[in-house]
């Protein structure tokens, strides 16, 4: 699932939307402390949101999985003229090696690109498009760069989309709209080349859900409690895609869950 991974979105301010300020810190801030970011005061919380005033404008800023949260509920209806500066749309998926992964990318050749590698660690990280463009597409390690590791094995790959101006505007009607895989692999298609985007197509089309560096499981856990994240996160949502196209299965696949426990001499499973 594509999921915003980073938000700037301002409105003007009025009688209405002074009103309505204080609910909208409150909804989002989490332990708010005063703060200033450009020319906005306002409050930051320790779950990376902003919401400030300058003199003629509101703004909200969020990074992470609060950025999805604020683009999907922000009561856009309440507010006056919104313009949304900046608006990052993700996807991280899991492959055997992110670096050779992301090595062998053929960008589009009328965009600017950039690739930055590790040269005695892991952490390779492709730019497609200029750092001044409205569109950006980034590339990276998110393992390296988070050491955090799929519960299957592994590492983790992010394509991360970065829009801005009217890109962003763009992103964030598509997302509110239920249109924005359409937008996502509409910008993917023309910067990369046709396997990368059909591997990432496919795995958008395959994932029921976005991990996010809090959803990420700590590796030092007991190994029996990773595994059954590893089931909860990856064996249960293909199960349900698989029921919803055969409803039989089910029968089936417990025949031979049983059929496989007791073949190895495991536990009773009734």
């Amino acid at each position: 699932m594509i999921r915003a991974d980073y938000i700037v979105i301002t409105a003007v301010r009025d009688a209405h939307v002074d009103a309505l300020y204080p609910a909208i810190v409150g909804q989002y801030v989490s332990a708010p402390k005063q703060d200033r970011i450009m020319q906005y005061y306002g409050y930051r919380g320790k779950n990376n949101v902003f919401v400030g005033q300058s003199d003629d404008r509101i703004m909200i800023w969020a990074s992470g999985k609060e950025a999805d949260y604020v683009a999907r509920t922000l009561r856009i209806e309440d507010l006056r003229q919104l313009s949304v500066a900046r608006l990052d749309l993700q996807i991280t998926m899991t492959c055997l090696d992110a670096d050779y992964l992301i090595e062998h990318i053929q960008p589009s050749k009328i965009y600017k690109c950039t690739k930055i590698s590790s040269i005695h660690e892991k952490g390779t990280t492709l730019y497609v498009g200029s750092p001044s463009s409205n569109i950006r597409l980034r590339v990276y390690n998110k393992t390296a760069e988070a050491q955090i590791y799929p519960d299957g094995g592994g590492e983790y790959v992010r394509y991360e989309l970065q829009c801005r101006n009217q890109y962003a505007d763009k992103a964030f009607v598509a997302l509110r709209n239920n249109m924005v895989r359409a937008f996502y692999l509409m910008i993917l298609k023309r910067m990369v080349d046709t396997f990368t985007f059909n591997t990432v197509k496919s795995a958008i089309e395959a994932s029921d859900e976005e991990l996010f560096v809090d959803d990420f499981p700590n590796n030092k856990d007991d190994p029996v409690e990773r595994k059954k994240r590893w089931l909860e996160q990856s064996v249960f949502p293909a199960m349900r895609r698989m029921l919803l196209e055969d409803k039989d299965y089910l029968d089936s696949f417990i025949e031979k869950l049983y059929n496989s426990a007791s073949a190895e001499g495991g536990t009773d499973m009734y």
